[in-house]
């Protein structure tokens, strides 16, 4: 039993050998124009794509096709197809069409009669119109006289799916097919235009950007078709080759890209499905992944890549559609709907590109179909959103006309309460305004008792020292000068000249015993300590005289720095207490400034006590604290720069300094009216008050006052 079957094998082996021998030669005649011949092809894979036409020639590992339009797919191998074709048409002048323009270079080597090749190239390595015939596909002169044979060798070359659909045709019937397919796809195109220029209409009348997204989706589907069918290389590109294989699939990822941000757009999927919509930013950086390797020359890879997002992007673009017009969303059913239609096309092109479906024009253009029918529902999706649109706008404008009414209705029932509280309100509020302005009064005052109690303290302070001085040199002196009394007093005890001698004697003694030298050297020494506190007290009372000009409402023209002296006198003790250092940079060429003396000393006053707490409170008690005024004259203006570096102000409390009773300090320690009386007292002189300050660094006040007061008018 078991050598039958294995004899009815070899049989059937046999049988089939003797098919394939017989079919090796395409005899072709007028009936075969314009059919595919994968049938009468062998094909060889070169895995090394090293090998020449003489190797390949003697190579024996030809197989044959079994299908009409054989199918590769993906391969990095070099193709080599065989074919010998023996003509028995009535036309000499044939060609061999090979209608796949993707395919980057097919080069056909026609054996000679002397045993020798010659060879033509077409692809897109080329530029377009180097080739002989400008057709999308690629056609090669056969040169069969009629009743002769030959033998061609094609070498294919291709980073896409390889698929081989060859046709044996004259040029004029190949290029009345060709011009059938240019009809049907400018059928194509216009579709594609007139829905352009509809909804960039629309875009321009309403500004819906979804309208702007669509446009660019469907000139993105628009170019990537005209791409595979080889228009873009024909009518756009076809002196840049190497753009041409770049641009296929540049632009599958633009239209991929497109596809996700006008369904993002369209479908609101950022409040419809915010978790879901995250994953659409995934296949953006894939999307961009694809692009680098496409400049980079990985072209195979990137294409695979490209291939490999398209699909499950697709199906999950279509779920997210179900998703939200479950939601109630009805532009989704459209969208959906429209999809789906495109997704029909694409799979049966998959379909065909498998193998699992005939290669024929319906195949072939079911993508394009797909497309054109999904951009013209996507169009009606568009204008029912405009439906939709006009349905909220009209249920908003009766919710706000109702809500009008009834607010109509409160309206005028609150005219009628309000007028009857008005009145009484009216009378509360006098009473309370005066009030709150006897508050205010009370408050400034506070706050200048504050300002006085302080400077009446340290006032005590620094006369204290030189009074102290005075007193304790008192005591001393006294003495001293009772001892020169007593030696003077014996002088005055001299009668007559015979105890002259006694008496000299006596009151030598007593100058050595009391030590008359050095009494006069004390006595000289306790002087000069008197007169320098006196001077020391003097000093302080005229600064005193200086600062206290705090009733005097005129204008004076005066002297910046003598305000600045004396209110460093008045805080010489707490500045000593603080040990800050006080660094004077003035202008000596300062000239007098119109202003209200008393006034701005008080500006003086509460900036530098300011600077005093800020370095007091900062936490490194290390660094030592520094307090710098700076005078300079700018267009027509006094500058006044007071810098310490104390703990500094933060963001947040910056814009508030100036408030009225805002403050930083512990509750008692501050009224929070210091900076705004100094703020006000700025603007009273037409002046200017700006603070730069940066936390844990220091703070700096630049007080800019004007050298005349123009058009001042004088305030209370």
């Amino acid at each position: 039993m078991n050598k039958i079957k294995l004899s009815f094998g070899l049989l059937l082996t046999f049988i089939f050998y003797l098919s394939a021998i017989c079919n090796a030669q395409l005899v072709f005649s007028d009936k075969e124009q314009n059919q595919y011949i994968g049938k009468y092809i062998w094909i060889l894979k070169d895995t090394s794509g090293k090998m020449g036409i003489a190797e390949v020639k003697r190579n024996s590992n030809f197989e044959k096709s079994l299908k009409e339009v054989p199918n590769l797919e993906f391969t990095p191998a070099t193709i080599w197809v065989k074919i010998q074709i023996k003509n028995n048409s009535t036309d000499s002048n044939l060609v061999l069409a090979l209608e796949a323009p993707l395919i980057d270079e097919a080069e056909l080597f026609t054996l000679n009669e002397d045993d020798t090749y010659s060879s033509v190239v077409i692809g897109q390595n080329k530029k377009f119109f180097e080739r002989k015939y400008k057709h999308t596909a690629y056609l090669f002169d056969l040169h069969i006289n009629k009743e002769n044979e030959r033998t061609y060798f094609i070498k294919i070359k291709s980073f896409d799916q390889i698929e081989l659909p060859f046709k044996i045709t004259t040029p004029v019937l190949a290029f009345s097919s060709g011009t059938t397919l240019n009809f049907m796809f400018g059928i194509y195109c216009g579709i594609m235009l007139i829905m352009i220029c509809y909804n960039l209409f629309i875009y321009f009348s309403i500004r819906d950007k979804s309208y702007l997204y669509y446009v660019i989706y469907i000139v993105s589907v628009m170019l990537t078709q005209a791409a595979f069918q080889g228009y873009t290389f024909k009518y756009l590109w076809p002196d840049s080759p190497q753009f041409e294989v770049q641009s296929i699939m540049l632009l599958s990822i633009f239209v991929g890209v497109a596809s996700v941000q006008f369904l993002r757009i369209f479908l609101h999927t950022t409040q419809y499905v915010p978790k879901l919509d995250k994953i659409f930013l995934l296949s953006y950086g894939l999307y961009a992944i694809a692009a680098l390797l496409v400049v980079s020359g990985f072209y195979q890879i990137s294409w695979q890549l490209i291939l490999g997002i398209v699909s499950p992007l697709s199906l999950y673009m279509l779920f997210i559609s179900f998703r939200i017009a479950r939601m109630g969303y009805r532009p989704a059913k459209f969208f959906a709907i429209a999809w789906s239609c495109f997704l029909v096309g694409v799979f049966i092109h998959a379909m065909k590109s498998a193998g699992i479906l005939p290669y024929n024009d319906f195949t072939v253009y079911t993508m394009p179909v797909g497309s054109a029918i999904e951009t013209v529902l996507l169009s009606f999706a568009l204008a029912d959103r405009i439906n939709i649109l006009k349905e909220e706008k009209e249920e908003s404008r009766i919710i706000a006309l109702n809500a009008l009414k009834e607010n109509e209705k409160i309206i005028t029932e609150q005219n009628i309460y309000l007028e009857a509280n008005v009145k009484a309100r009216t009378a509360q509020l006098e009473a309370s305004n005066k009030d709150l302005k006897e508050t205010q009064a009370q408050l400034v005052n506070t706050e200048k008792m504050a300002s006085l109690g302080q400077l009446t303290a340290g006032i005590a302070h620094e006369i204290n020292n030189p009074i102290n001085f005075v007193i304790s040199n008192v005591a001393p002196l006294k003495k001293d000068v009772g001892n020169i009394l007593r030696v003077l007093d014996k002088y005055s005890e001299i009668k007559s000249d015979h105890d002259l001698h006694d008496k000299i004697k006596e009151i030598n003694d007593l100058k050595e015993k009391l030590d008359v030298s050095y009494l006069i050297t004390e006595i000289d020494l306790l002087l000069k300590g008197i007169d320098e506190g006196a001077y020391r007290t003097a000093e302080i009372v005229k600064g005193l005289q200086t600062f206290a000009r705090l009733d005097e409402n005129d204008l004076k023209q005066i002297n910046i720095h003598d305000g600045i002296e004396s209110t460093l006198i008045l805080l010489n003790s707490n500045l000593k207490k603080a040990e800050i250092d006080v660094i004077k940079d003035f202008d000596k060429q300062l000239p007098q400034t119109e202003c209200y003396p008393g006034k701005l000393n008080q500006v003086f006053m509460n900036v530098i006590n300011n600077a005093i707490h800020a370095i007091i409170d900062r936490k490194d008690s290390s660094k030592k604290g520094v307090i710098t005024i700076k005078t300079r004259t700018n267009n027509n203006h006094v500058i006044i720069s007071i810098e310490d570096n104390g703990i500094g102000i933060s963001g947040k409390n910056k814009d508030k300094i100036f408030e009225p009773f805002f403050t930083t300090k512990q509750v008692g320690e501050g009224t929070g009216l210091g900076l705004s009386i100094v703020y006000n007292i700025m603007k009273s002189h037409n002046g200017d008050i700006q603070v730069e300050s940066e936390e844990g660094k220091g703070t700096t006040f630049i007080l800019t006052l004007p050298i005349t007061q123009k058009d001042f008018k004088k305030k209370g």
